[in-house]
């Protein structure tokens, strides 16, 4: 009983809070609860932009979370002992009361059977081989769907460095138009501080965007490497195994690997953020012009308020621009 009380809290430990499965690609928030990486970011499409805990409520910020490689390892350990057990304990299907000598396979229900039983007349009619040549007719074809599956694996490996790759690319393309906006609003910070901070948020929305954008990506590769891997790891022990233990079960590894859909590569970034990207180069071209002439309207005597309101400028190329870009 205490054993079975244990196990069941081992099991609601590896178990995300969301889907209700095993832990894939866990993140820990900062309250200390995990979830799979594509629940919480599915999760939090959903919501406001005050994001908070799903299972205690606790707000956390969006973006304030970490891969849990260590807890992502336990699991895996204890999906292997699971299967392992359920391996051990599964009662054979050959026949107790004769050699295994005298086994067959039969290729139509896929099935070891005994010639000496009454069930074999069943098979009379089937397409059927001795063990040894359906073990190594097995093993091929094993073999073969590993090989495959090892081909699709280095093409979503090539999905997931490329995504990183355009991913920090395009950060860095956000961070240095930062950099720009802070260094030309340093000499209208009193002035401008509204205007400022406008640009500034721009930015960090910019930046959230791709970030976010980048999590929905690399949930949908990181699932799709963790199922290429269970049905990697099931084929190759299998291929392992002895010829009676590789029979078993063959229909329904076969069938893992035909049900798995094809691999499609998520959507890429979308043009409005480079877009985005772009409006700010624009606009920090244009703030060494808007310094000078705000410094003339100065010394003029002229206030930027009092010009909006009662003075109509002719052919103002950066208030026209100014206002093009906050549209």
């Amino acid at each position: 009983m205490a054993t079975g009380n244990i196990g069941k809290k081992l099991q609601s430990e590896i178990t995300c809070f969301l889907c209700l499965e095993y832990l894939i690609r866990p993140v820990t928030l900062d309250c200390g609860h995990n979830f799979c990486h594509a629940c919480v970011v599915k999760y939090w499409e959903q919501v406001s932009d005050q994001t908070a805990c799903p299972q205690c409520k606790v707000a956390v910020p969006r973006l304030n979370f970490k891969l849990n490689g260590q807890l992502a390892n336990v699991v895996q350990l204890i999906m292997q002992l699971t299967d392992q057990a359920k391996r051990m304990s599964r009662k054979s299907k050959t026949c107790q009361g004769h050699e295994p000598a005298i086994l067959s396979f039969c290729k139509d229900d896929l099935v070891l059977f005994c010639i000496h039983c009454d069930g074999s007349q069943e098979h009379q009619t089937h397409d059927v081989i001795s063990v040894a040549q359906a073990a190594e007719e097995y093993k091929g074809q094993f073999l073969n769907c590993i090989e495959n599956l090892k081909k699709e694996k280095e093409v979503v490996m090539k999905h997931l460095s490329d995504t990183e790759k355009r991913s920090q690319d395009l950060i860095q393309l956000a961070e240095a138009e930062k950099k720009k906006v802070m260094d030309g609003f340093e000499h209208l910070r009193e002035l401008v501080l509204e205007e400022s901070t406008f640009w500034l948020a721009k930015v960090e929305e910019v930046t959230t965007e791709i970030t976010l954008k980048t999590n929905d990506q690399m949930a949908v590769i990181s699932q799709e490497l963790f199922v290429l891997d269970y049905i990697i790891r099931d084929m190759v022990e299998k291929c392992d195994q002895p010829n009676l233990e590789l029979l078993e079960d063959v229909q329904s590894i076969l069938e893992q690997y035909k049900k798995k859909k094809k691999f499609e590569n998520p959507m890429g970034f979308p043009p409005e953020i480079k877009h985005e990207i772009w409006g700010l180069q624009d606009f920090n071209a244009f703030l060494p012009d808007a310094v000078k002439q705000l410094k003339e309207i100065l010394t003029s005597g002229y206030q930027l308020k009092k010009q909006n309101e009662n003075t109509t400028l002719e052919a103002d190329p950066i208030h026209e621009k100014r206002l093009r870009l906050g549209e």
